[in-house]
Formats: structure tokens, C-alpha cells, sequence
């Protein structure tokens, strides 16, 4: 089970949510909610009702730390190589999940992306987006699955040129 603030950001983050937006809509504090991430701040069942409502989520799915896929069907085979494709070709997907796949690898993964010499040049992510890409990927699928979405891609990727 995950730590209730780390349920929140990863909720947050899925929905597409700024802080200050989050906590708008929920009618809290935004330092109160930042506290919350981190997990130093103790929510109230109120503050939790509302966090929930905002996220349009149900309160037992933040306090039991359900994540956004949460049972969800494993991904097959041709699910993973139509992601591997967007990824490496950056084509969009019609499928959400699919789609915020390929999103988050193409982030995490931009430096080998961007090391390319068959696309144009895309726009490099900073730390901060990367990490956030990297933590999404942890949160919405298992080791082995995000192991073997990564070696596709990989295997996607033209050799350097010498």
C-alpha cells in the first residue's frame, strides 16, 4: 500500500493538476496539500472528502492507495509494441492508457530519443518533468512490465551513426 500523500500527487499528477488547482477545487490550502504530498500533514475525514471529490476519485481509493490503473488488465504483447512504436515515432495513441504510456516514456527516455539523427529535434524535458514522468511509470505499472516496455523501445531506437 502506498503512503497516502504519494496517492494524492500520483491522483494529481494522472488528472493533469497543478498544485494550486488541486487545492482550488478542493478548498484547502495549497501549502496544506504540498504538506500533504510529502506526507507531513495528517489529513481531516473532511480534507479527505474533499481531496477525493476533486480528484473524482472515491475517499477508500486515496486511503487504501489505489493507484489510477489500479485493475487494470495486464497489457498484452501488441498493446506494449503499439506503446514502444509511439514512443520511438511519436504517434498518439487513441487508447488513454496507452497514451500516457508512451507520454511518460518518451519523457523519461528523451535523451536517448533525442540522440536521433531520424527525427526532428523535440523539446528536452527538464529534471523536475523527467523525475515526474519516471515516478508516474512506477506508479501505473509493475517493475516487469515497465522493464519490457523500456527494452522495446530500446530495440526501436536506430544504432548511433559513426
Amino acid at each position: 500500500m502506498r503512503p497516502f500523500g504519494e496517492t494524492v500527487l500520483v491522483w494529481r499528477l494522472t488528472r493533469g493538476m497543478t498544485q494550486a488547482q488541486l487545492a482550488h477545487a478542493a478548498r484547502i490550502p495549497r501549502p496544506n496539500l504540498s504538506a500533504i504530498e510529502r506526507g507531513d500533514r495528517e489529513v481531516t475525514l473532511r480534507t479527505l472528502r474533499s481531496l477525493a471529490l476533486a480528484l473524482d476519485v472515491s475517499p477508500g481509493a486515496l486511503v487504501d492507495g489505489e493507484m489510477p490503473a489500479a485493475g487494470a488488465p495486464p497489457l498484452t504483447r501488441t498493446q506494449m509494441e503499439r506503446i514502444a512504436q509511439a514512443t520511438v515515432h511519436g504517434r498518439p495513441l487513441a487508447d488513454p492508457r496507452e497514451s500516457a504510456l508512451a507520454r511518460w516514456l518518451a519523457v523519461t527516455l528523451s535523451e536517448q530519443l533525442g540522440s536521433r539523427g531520424d527525427t526532428p529535434s523535440r523539446r528536452r524535458p527538464g529534471e523536475r518533468e523527467s523525475g515526474r514522468a519516471y515516478f508516474l511509470l512506477r506508479a501505473a505499472e509493475e517493475p516487469a512490465v515497465l522493464a519490457s516496455l523500456v527494452n522495446r523501445v530500446v530495440e526501436k531506437l536506430p544504432l548511433p551513426r559513426s
